[in-house]
């Protein structure tokens, strides 16, 4: 691992299920599966919907027809007949009578006030949440309402780094070594800083290159998190307890207890402040070669690395992130690799070149979430 603070979240990737030993890193990662096909997919899930907002009412303390919005493009599938849904406002409980459409659900007469809170006039806006559902002795079975799998897909993305010296060049006595190892090496660093840029800010694309070959870009985070109606706080100014505290329990609403910060120098600048004596700095092979701090909050516990590519524009950005959600996809065979030689063949010198192609698996945004617009 060459300057591994300088492309943390490959780092991690890289060498989370691994061993090490004080000199090499040992093992198989399990945050790393191959793919041989440059379009690779998964399949992902979720539970059926709770919550449910109203978007339209017709009726008061009788029959209800009510338009349903908050729960994706279809809110009103998430209810069936029999549901107990309670209006958080009103305090009052109703069973839902039909399902009417893709938005809309429908209220009897006999299923207001289905407990002992009286009806109340719902409005616009106000939260509804199913809690059960009631069914009459020797009834049949309920209505079929199950939640199906998506199919996603995302790209590899070929990346190439190349290096070269002229023979005279070669072959000239350097004083700070050999020339070709050191352009090696940094060229390694530059490589793999290329594939970390690309995981955060990439976005998914395929075409076809001047030579008529396909040509592909592997979707980063931003990219998921913005377009899966992930969590995102535009800070636009300073970050205050009260701003960290809400982006954390709005960050921490699904996946896991533990979770990682990935933050630029402004929000980390913040986070020191606001949880000055609370932050354990842990560093070892625990730590798959990073630094890393730890802040156990009342959400969770938080691993926080500090992105040194978050500069500039994106100094005031932090990513919240569950690394269930992710998996590095290298190209069966094609994972990082220094090809020599690679010249024409009547060229007077030696020409090298770093290739990889990878792309991100990242499945179900909303265990994410984004911090931005943080200013000091």
């Amino acid at each position: 691992m060459l300057e591994p603070t300088q492309h943390p979240l490959t780092t991690l990737f890289t060498n989370i299920g691994r061993t090490f030993d004080g000199k090499v890193w040992q093992g198989a990662s399990i945050m790393k599966k191959e793919t041989d096909n440059p379009e690779f997919s998964w399949f992902e899930g979720f539970y059926s919907g709770k919550y449910a907002k109203i978007s339209s009412v017709s009726g008061t303390t009788g029959a209800l027809t009510l338009g349903v919005t908050g729960a994706g493009s279809s809110s009103a599938y998430i209810f069936t007949v029999g549901d107990v849904v309670k209006n958080a406002r009103t305090g009052e409980n109703f069973l839902v009578d039909t399902v009417a459409s893709a938005t809309t659900i429908t209220v009897s007469a006999s299923g207001r006030s289905f407990g002992t809170t009286a009806a109340a006039t719902p409005e616009v806006g106000d939260s509804l949440f199913i809690v059960g559902n009631a069914n009459e002795e020797g009834s049949t079975a309920r209505n079929i309402n199950t939640t199906r799998t998506s199919k996603e897909t995302n790209y590899t993305q070929i990346f190439k780094r190349t290096i070269g010296l002229s023979g005279t060049d070669r072959n000239t006595r350097h004083y700070g070594g050999d020339e070709l190892q050191r352009l090696r090496r940094v060229a390694a660093i530059e490589h793999a800083k290329d594939i970390e840029y690309a995981m955060w800010f990439g976005e998914k694309k395929s075409t076809t290159g001047a030579n008529g070959y396909p040509k592909r870009a592997t979707g980063g985070i931003l990219e998921f998190i913005n377009s899966n109606n992930a969590y995102v706080q535009d800070q636009g100014g300073p970050l205050s307890a009260t701003d960290l505290n809400v982006f954390l329990r709005e960050g921490f609403t699904y996946g896991n207890a533990t979770k990682t910060l990935f933050a630029g120098g402004i929000v980390l600048q913040a986070i020191n402040e606001i949880a000055r004596g609370q932050i354990v700095t842990k560093t070892g092979d625990t730590s798959y070669g990073l630094e890393i701090s730890k802040w156990i909050s009342p959400f969770g516990t938080i691993n926080i690395v500090h992105n040194p590519l978050f500069v500039e524009d994106y100094a005031g950005y932090a990513f919240l992130l569950d690394l269930d959600s992710f998996r590095l996809r290298p190209m069966k065979n094609r994972d990082t690799k220094l090809y020599t030689n690679v010249q024409a063949n009547d060229a007077d010198g030696e020409v090298d070149q770093f290739i990889t192609e990878i792309g991100l698996e990242r499945k179900q945004a909303a265990r994410c979430a984004l911090l931005k617009g943080v200013t000091d």
